[in-house]
C-alpha cells in the first residue's frame, strides 16, 4: 500500500504550471524613489494587471484593479505598484514601525524565489504609510518564517484620489542567485484590501494553494545585466552606560565589529567580534505551570539571519540546535568573544556553518560551539540532509550527528499537498551510554478542506543534545490530528472549523503510557476579516513519577492523573482601531479545580500611537487550598516616522516580587544603521517599592558598504 502511494506521488509530482511570466525592463538611469511613479521608464513599461481573488473566494474577479511594473539597472531592482481604490478615504493605514503589524492595514506584498527552486524565498511588504516589513521564508507555512531578518531596501508610498502607490528599490546585493546571464526568478505579488477582507494574488490561486506556496509562483525574467557585485558590509558598534543593583554600581563600555563578506555570489560569511545584544527585547514573562522547561524564541540578530537552514525539529518545540544555548545561561548573558557564520547555496545544496567561542562567565568555562548543516535538493520540492553539532570545553564535549529527508508533493493526486519525512539523530558525549538515539517519521496532508497529520517520534533516555532543546527524554510519541475546515462564505463566516481528532500519546521504553493529550474541537469558525472563534475539549493524562513544584510552594504530588478541561476563545480580526481577543478555560488540572481567563488588546488609533496589553489569570482550588496566578504585560509605542520610534514596556507576574520596565528609543539614520537608548529597570515589589537593578545604555551601530561598485 505504501509503495503504491509513493508511486502515485511520483507520477503526480509536478509544480503548478508557471504560465504567468513577466519580463523586467532594463533601464539605463536610476529611479528616484519618492512614491510618484512619474519617470518615463514607469510610463513605458508593461504592467501586470491580471490579479485574481484568493480570499475569501478563490478564483473570483477582484473588486479593485492593481497594476505592477518591474524595472532594473546594473545594481537595483525597482517595483512600482498602484493599488486602485474607488473609495480612497476608506483605505486602512496606521502602522509605521519596521516589521510592525502590517496585516491590520491595506498592504502590498512581494515574494522572490531567486533560485527558482520552489523552496526558499525573500518576502517584502509595505502599507500606504510606507512601512517596511521583510522576512526569509521556506515551505508553505510559517514554521520557517524568519521576520527578524532585515534586508537593505527602501520604499516610498503615497495615497492619491484614485488609490495608493508603492515604489520599491532593492539593491541586488540583498539577494543570492545563480551566476547566469539570463535570470529567471520565481515571483508573486499579493494585495490585501483590509476593510473588505479581500486578498488578491497574481499567481498561486486556489484552495490548496496561495501566496505562500512558493512552487506556484510566476516567473520574473531578467534578460541580462543583473549583477550582484561583491559588497563587503562592515558594521562597527560602540555602547556605553551604567549598571546599578542593590550591591554595586559600575560603568559599562563595549565596542565590537560585525562583517558580512560574500565568499561567492551564493555564500555569505558573517563574522562578529565581541558581540553585543544590549538592544534585544526582553523575553516575555511567563509562569511555568508544568514540570518541563519553557521554550523562548531567539531574538539576537547574528543568530537569526539564515536561521532556517539550521532547523532540525523533533516535534513540538524540540530542536537539535537551539541557538539560545550559546551566550545565555538562565537568562544571563555569557560574553561572546567571536562568532563566524556562513550560509547560502552551492548548486543544489543549502549550506550552513556556525562557529562561536564564548568567554568564561557565570560558572561556564571557555566554550566552543560549532554547527554544520546541509540540505540537498532532489525531485522538485524535496530534500535530504544532515546536521552536526559540537560543544567543546576543557574536559568536556558533546556532539550530535543527524540525518533527515523530506518528500514534498504539491500536486498529489492532481491538486493536493502531501509531505512525508523522516530523520534520526545520535548524541555522543563524555561518559556516554548506549541509549542515545532519537528519530522521527511523519506524514502530513495540509490542504484547505482537510488537514491530516500523523507522526511517530522517539527520544531515548540518554539522548542529550547540549546545543538543542529537548523537553523530555525516554519517550516514544505517537501523534495524530484531523482538521476539517469547509468554506461556506455565508452569514459573515468564511470557514467552519472542526477537529474530531487531535492526540499526542507518550510511552516509555516498555510501552507503558506515561502522558497523553486528546483534543476535540466540536465547533469553530473564522471570517474574511480575520475573526476567529473556537470551542475545545481537552482530555489529558500524566504519570507524575515524582512531586514537582507547581507554583511557589504548591506542589503536584506523585500519581497517575486523568483530567478534562473545556476552553472557548474569540479573537477579533484585523483592520479596526481596537482589536483583541479573550478566552476562558475551566475544568480539572491534576488534583485540583482550575479556571483561567486570558485576553489581549491592541489599540492603534493612528500612525503615531500604539498600545498593547496581555493578561492571564488562573484560579486553582483543592479543598481549603486556594491560590491564583497572574501574568500581565503592556507596551506603549510612539512612531514618529518609519525610522524613529520610542517604546515603553512593563511586565509582571505574581510568581516573583518584581516588575520589569523597559524604555527604548531607536533611530535609524540610514538603512542598516541604528542609534539606541535603552533603559532596563527592575523594581522589587516585596514590601516597599524599590529598585533592585537598573541599566542605562546607549549604543551606536553604523553600516558601511565597501567595494560596492566592484563586479
Amino acid at each position: 500500500m505504501i509503495r503504491t502511494i509513493f508511486l502515485l506521488s511520483l507520477i503526480t509530482l509536478s509544480v503548478s504550471a508557471q504560465t504567468k511570466i513577466y519580463h523586467a525592463v532594463h533601464i539605463s538611469s536610476p529611479i528616484i524613489i519618492d512614491g510618484a511613479l512619474d519617470e518615463p521608464a514607469w510610463q513605458n513599461a508593461s504592467a501586470i494587471t491580471d490579479f485574481t481573488e484568493q480570499e475569501p473566494k478563490p478564483g473570483n474577479a477582484p473588486s479593485e484593479k492593481t497594476s505592477v511594473k518591474v524595472l532594473y539597472d546594473g545594481t537595483n531592482i525597482y517595483i512600482g505598484a498602484f493599488c486602485y481604490d474607488r473609495e480612497p478615504s476608506k483605505i486602512v493605514a496606521r502602522e509605521l514601525k519596521w516589521d510592525g503589524r502590517m496585516s491590520a492595514d491595506d498592504n502590498f506584498q512581494i515574494l522572490f524565489d531567486t533560485f527558482n527552486d520552489d523552496k526558499n524565498a525573500y518576502w517584502f511588504a509595505t502599507n500606504p504609510m510606507g512601512m517596511h516589513d521583510d522576512a526569509l521564508t521556506s515551505g508553505s507555512d510559517f514554521s520557517n518564517f524568519n521576520e527578524s531578518w532585515n534586508g537593505l531596501w527602501d520604499v516610498r508610498c503615497a495615497v492619491t484620489d484614485s488609490g495608493w502607490c508603492a515604489e520599491f528599490i532593492f539593491p541586488v546585493y540583498n539577494f543570492k542567485f545563480d551566476n547566469k546571464e539570463q535570470q529567471v526568478w520565481g515571483v508573486n505579488f499579493s494585495r490585501e484590501i483590509r476593510r473588505k477582507g479581500e486578498t488578491i494574488n497574481w499567481a498561486a490561486i486556489g484552495v490548496n494553494s496561495g501566496f505562500w506556496h512558493i512552487p506556484f509562483a510566476g516567473d520574473l525574467v531578467f534578460e541580462g545585466g543583473l549583477k550582484r557585485g561583491d559588497p563587503v558590509f562592515v558594521k562597527p558598534f560602540i555602547s556605553a552606560g551604567i549598571e546599578k543593583n542593590e550591591n554595586e554600581k559600575k560603568q559599562i563600555t563595549k565596542a565590537g565589529l560585525d562583517i558580512k563578506y560574500p565568499v561567492t555570489r551564493n555564500l555569505t560569511l558573517d563574522v562578529s567580534f565581541n558581540s553585543d545584544f544590549a538592544q534585544v527585547e526582553a523575553d516575555k514573562a511567563q509562569i511555568n505551570l508544568t514540570r518541563f522547561p519553557l521554550f523562548f524564541p531567539e531574538k539576537r540578530d547574528f543568530f537569526l539571519e539564515g536561521a532556517n537552514i539550521f532547523n532540525f525539529g523533533m516535534g513540538g518545540s524540540n530542536q537539535l540546535f537551539y541557538s539560545r544555548r550559546i551566550g545565555l545561561k538562565s537568562g544571563k548573558q555569557i560574553p561572546i568573544i567571536n562568532g563566524i557564520k556562513m550560509v547560502g547555496k552551492v548548486n543544489n545544496t543549502e549550506l550552513g556553518v556556525l562557529n562561536v567561542i564564548t568567554n568564561a562567565s557565570n560558572g561556564e568555562p571557555y566554550t566552543n560551539y560549532s554547527v554544520l548543516r546541509a540540505k540537498q535538493d532532489f525531485l522538485d520540492n524535496s530534500y535530504y540532509g544532515f546536521l552536526v553539532t559540537n560543544k567543546f570545553s576543557r574536559g568536556s564535549f558533546n556532539s550530535v550527528f543527524a540525518g533527515d529527508m523530506e518528500l514534498s508533493f504539491k500536486k498529489f493526486l492532481g491538486e493536493y499537498n502531501l509531505i512525508v519525512g523522516s530523520g534520526a539523530a545520535f548524541s555522543n558525549s563524555k561518559n556516554n551510554s548506549p541509549g542515545s538515539w532519537a528519530g522521527k517519521v511523519y506524514v502530513d496532508f495540509p490542504n484547505d478542506f482537510l488537514d491530516i497529520n500523523s507522526a511517530y517520534r522517539f527520544i531515548q533516555n540518554d539522548f542529550n543534545p547540549e546545543m538543542g532543546f529537548i523537553s523530555r527524554t525516554g519517550i516514544q510519541m505517537l501523534s495524530n490530528s484531523v482538521h476539517i475546515t469547509p468554506r461556506i462564505n455565508s452569514y459573515g463566516i468564511k470557514k467552519l472549523i472542526f477537529s474530531p481528532l487531535e492526540s499526542s500519546v507518550q510511552f516509555d521504553d516498555f510501552g507503558r503510557m506515561i502522558a497523553g493529550e486528546f483534543n476535540f474541537i466540536p465547533f469553530g469558525f473564522n471570517t474574511a476579516h480575520g475573526d476567529e472563534f473556537e470551542i475545545e475539549i481537552e482530555r489529558r493524562f500524566d504519570d507524575v513519577e515524582a512531586d514537582f513544584d507547581f507554583f511557589k510552594d504548591y506542589k503536584i504530588t506523585r500519581g497517575r492523573y486523568w483530567f478534562t478541561r473545556y476552553t472557548a476563545e474569540y479573537q477579533v480580526g484585523k483592520g479596526a482601531d481596537l482589536i483583541g481577543g479573550a478566552g476562558i478555560s475551566t475544568g480539572d488540572y491534576y488534583d485540583r479545580k482550575g479556571t483561567g481567563i486570558y485576553g489581549n488588546l491592541y489599540f492603534n488609533p493612528n500612525s503615531l500611537f500604539t498600545l498593547e496589553m496581555e493578561a492571564e489569570n488562573n484560579y486553582f482550588s483543592k479543598g481549603a487550598e486556594k491560590f491564583s496566578t497572574l501574568e500581565f504585560s503592556t507596551a506603549a509605542r510612539l512612531d514618529f516616522s518609519t525610522r524613529l520610534f520610542t517604546l515603553f514596556q512593563a511586565q509582571w507576574k505574581n510568581e516573583s516580587d518584581e516588575v520589569g520596565l523597559i524604555y527604548r528609543i531607536n533611530y535609524q539614520p540610514q538603512i542598516g544603521s541604528n542609534i539606541y537608548l535603552v533603559v532596563n529597570h527592575m523594581l522589587n515589589t516585596a514590601g516597599k517599592l524599590k529598585t533592585s537593578d537598573i541599566t542605562v545604555l546607549g549604543k551606536i551601530a553604523w553600516l558601511f558598504n565597501l567595494l560596492e561598485g566592484k563586479h
